[in-house]
């Protein structure tokens, strides 16, 4: 049967809600805000998956998305621990030109897809179709290189985000360092002159001693 008219309007709601949420996402300036926008928007793709009867899928967006992978992303927004920066600058112009273009192209082909139209005939679904017999078995037979391979991406993430890390505190720390430095100097400067001439001169020429 051809869907009612208030399965429509729960659908745009729910796919509007998607959108304004990734929208949202993409927009703020601090990361935890940003992230926990993105689980908004993983319940509102969960509820759009449990719409069209694929409610393993929608449970499954909801454990493994809004759960697990947004515990890993709070993780490693925590560890990094950067500055917020402003939405707009010209650092790094030419990957968010890229990145703009592949958006563009990722809309054009979703508005050549959802052009086509809807068959008049759909096909009936066998009894397993949804199950997790049925998934499982596409899962790890016809997509098991991809499933992998985003493992693999999600274990580089992790690992870079710490290396990244560390090396964000060490340059800290080497900055705290160097502002120490620069005061002690300064005090050693004004209550002390000749003996900051001393150390400097010691400094200058330590091949001297």
């Amino acid at each position: 049967m051809p869907p009612s008219v208030g399965e429509y309007i729960v659908f745009a709601l729910l796919a509007g809600t998607v959108i304004g949420g990734a929208i949202f996402t993409m927009t703020r300036r601090n990361p935890v805000t940003a992230v926990m926008s993105l689980v908004g928007t993983f319940f509102a793709l969960a509820a759009t998956y449990a719409s069209l009867s694929a409610h393993f899928l929608a449970i499954i967006q909801i454990l493994v998305y809004a759960g697990a992978i947004m515990v890993l992303f709070i993780f490693v927004v925590m560890i990094l621990n950067r500055e917020e920066v402003a939405p707009v600058a010209l650092r790094g112009l030419g990957f968010r030109s890229l990145g703009v273009a592949a958006g563009i192209y990722l809309v054009i082909i979703f508005l050549r897809v959802v052009r086509v139209a809807a068959p008049t005939d759909l096909p009936v679904l066998p009894e397993t179709f949804g199950t997790v017999s049925s998934i499982g078995d596409l899962l790890f037979r016809d997509f098991l290189y991809p499933f992998e391979a985003i493992s693999l991406l999600l274990l580089v993430a992790v690992v870079g985000g710490v290396v990244i890390s560390r090396s964000h505190k060490k340059e800290v720390a080497a900055e705290q360092a160097a502002e120490r430095r620069k005061i002690i100097e300064e005090l050693a400067r004004h209550d002390f002159p000749a003996l900051a001439d001393n150390a400097a001169d010691t400094h200058g020429g330590g091949g001297h001693h």
